[in-house]
């Protein structure tokens, strides 16, 4: 009997305890709430991310509704359908290093993106005026009745041996700078000289893996160019803020 008392008293004593915590140790319920609250703030920015996330996929199919609407009332094709006079084919017959790349996004209609790739082991920011120059000079060469009206040439220098993945692509692109169109299609106008006076933007893209795909160009934002528009009220569409 003596021994069955000291065990219930030892066992209401451990459950006095485990209520109100023993003096000088950390309260069990103060753990409880904090790690409630944890896992409150997880899901609210969860949750957050979410409704983001829809609230951007609503806005592309609006936008690709409008386009499809467009095509079929006979409207001209938006920037981003244009016929480029690019270099490659199929996916798998991509455009080859020291050409430009041409595309251009519906929501900033007066900007021609040219992505100008180079390939080297070891990149040096010195060669960077002749690769402008490069791409600038295809681009000249070409004329304006090869493109769309426009009013900015925005031109990427990307080094493709530093492009290796996802997590690389911001990285290879080394720099960015923008031109008037006017300047780039005027042949009395010096080259070197416009490339010299340039501002060159150091993270001209960012990689974006949470835009959802319907957007014409996808998940590679120009940044660059985003900034550019921001100064000038030059875009329009969704996603122009951002």
């Amino acid at each position: 009997m003596l021994k069955l008392a000291i065990l219930v008293a030892g066992s209401l004593g451990f459950l006095v305890s485990y209520v109100h915590g023993d003096e000088g140790s950390p309260s069990v319920l103060s753990a409880t709430n904090t790690t409630f609250q944890m896992h409150s703030n997880e899901s609210t920015n969860r949750l957050k991310a979410e409704q983001d996330r829809a609230a951007a996929l609503d806005a592309a199919l609006a936008y690709a509704a409008k386009q499809h609407d467009d095509i079929i009332r006979g409207a001209p094709l938006p920037p981003s359908r244009f016929p480029f006079p690019n270099a490659y084919g199929e996916p798998l017959h991509p455009s080859p290093d020291y050409v430009n790349f041409y595309v251009m996004y519906d929501h900033f209609p007066d900007y021609l993106l040219c992505q100008y790739d180079v390939s080297v082991k070891n990149y040096n920011q010195s060669n960077e005026p002749k690769w402008f120059k490069s791409s600038l000079e295809q681009t000249r060469r070409l004329g304006p009745e090869k493109f769309p009206p426009i009013k900015w040439v925005a031109v990427i220098i990307c080094n493709e041996t530093e492009w290796k993945d996802a997590n690389t692509i911001d990285q290879a692109h080394k720099v960015g700078a923008i031109f008037k169109a006017c300047d780039v299609f005027d042949s009395a106008c010096d080259l070197s000289q416009l490339i010299v006076h340039a501002d060159m933007d150091r993270h001209p893209l960012f990689f974006d893996p949470e835009r959802p795909k319907l957007f014409p160009d996808e998940q590679h934002r120009w940044m660059i160019v985003e900034r550019h528009a921001a100064t000038n009220s030059t875009a329009t569409g969704p996603d122009s803020s951002k």
